[in-house]
């Protein structure tokens, strides 16, 4: 669409912020009356799974957030309750969302090796421990809801102009996805340095911690600006685990992946569709960038000295890894790509009332 092609990044002619629209191709008679059936079907399928989906996050909200103050003392009990219950109740949800299964593969990079494994239920991915990092793209709410069911962990909101971490639960982590990115934090609320929020995870048992580097979502066409998050760290990482993942969506007539627009007609047409896909990637744990292995690695940080070599590297392991490419834009342009597209679809509504 010409009229946001100010967001469209210069180097790659790719706009990471636009919904996807589904490609239309050309009907046969078959298809044609599978869509019409769909148009009748749908809409019944969609109130069903709405319905029993906030049954389930009601059980799990009352079960994890109020059941389980009573084991906030008892912190490796508590763990294991709260890691047990999204475990089952989070793949229910996912399961009923259109998620029948999560296919996964272990990415190599290097050279003759390729992708050593698929599969659909688990996968040889790092075994984390207490604040240990879970780096990844972010594109939907579906991928909070994943990384629960997988790691029950620590999510964080990233300001990019302080590099400062908060760390958030699910809920809220749920509530910020796709909305305007916070720059800066509020003067009256703690953040934390990555480094003091890994510390604070691993003497307080709390889990792994996700990052998402981009710091707001995007269609996952390509991947966004990083904030220099990870300045604090030097190659080679020590001490804490880095797990690089990244998650792909891929469909028909509905992307799960959420930018902008109404968020909960977003989640009723995603249960309103039949099925759905989603495909997870993870570098092998031998690649792992706090990976004690010696052998020589597939990515060489750049000649000229940079602030966060860390978050370079991780960039283009995770291009590397996807085939995305990369752009410049960033959150702050995703701030102004939010209010220009608020306004335009405020404007359209206005004009059909009248």
């Amino acid at each position: 669409m010409e009229k946001y092609s100010r967001w469209r990044d210069l180097g790659t002619g790719i706009q990471p912020f636009l919904p996807p629209i589904p490609s239309r191709n050309r009907s046969n008679c078959v298809e044609t009356l599978i869509k019409i059936l769909g148009y009748l079907l749908k809409p019944i399928l969609g109130i069903i799974r709405i319905l029993i989906v906030s049954l389930v996050a009601l059980i799990f909200f009352i079960l994890a957030d109020l059941v389980g103050l009573t084991l906030v003392k008892v912190k490796p009990i508590n763990r294991i309750f709260h890691f047990g219950l999204s475990f089952i109740l989070v793949r229910v949800a996912l399961f009923l969302m259109g998620f029948y299964w999560i296919r996964t593969e272990n990415v190599s990079l290097r050279r003759g090796r390729g992708n050593i494994t698929k599969n659909r239920g688990s996968s040889a991915s790092l075994q984390l421990n207490s604040g240990d990092l879970i780096v990844s793209n972010w594109t939907s709410y579906v991928d909070l809801l994943y990384l629960a069911f997988r790691y029950d962990p620590v999510f964080t909101q990233l300001y990019p102009t302080t590099n400062t971490l908060r760390p958030i639960s699910l809920w809220t982590a749920i509530k910020l996805t796709g909305s305007y990115p916070d720059m800066e934090p509020p003067s009256d609320l703690t953040t934390y340095s990555l480094t003091q929020l890994v510390s604070f995870a691993k003497s307080n048992g709390w889990g792994p911690i996700v990052l998402f580097p981009e710091a707001t979502t995007s269609n996952g066409r390509a991947l966004l600006k990083f904030s220099d998050v990870f300045k604090e760290f030097s190659p080679p990482v020590q001490n804490v685990k880095i797990l690089i993942m990244n998650m792909n969506y891929d469909y028909e007539s509905f992307s799960p992946t959420y930018t902008a627009g109404n968020k909960l007609w977003h989640f009723v047409r995603l249960c309103s569709e039949f099925y759905n896909q989603l495909t997870v990637k993870y570098l092998v744990p031998e690649e792992s960038l706090s990976s004690p292995s010696p052998s020589p690695s597939p990515y060489t940080l750049p000649k000229i000295p940079i602030e966060d070599p860390i978050g370079h590297q991780i960039l283009n392991i995770m291009g590397q890894m996807t085939r995305l490419r990369k752009t410049s834009l960033g959150a702050s342009e995703k701030r102004e790509f939010l209010e220009y597209y608020s306004e335009r679809t405020s404007r359209y509504i206005n004009k059909k009332r009248r």
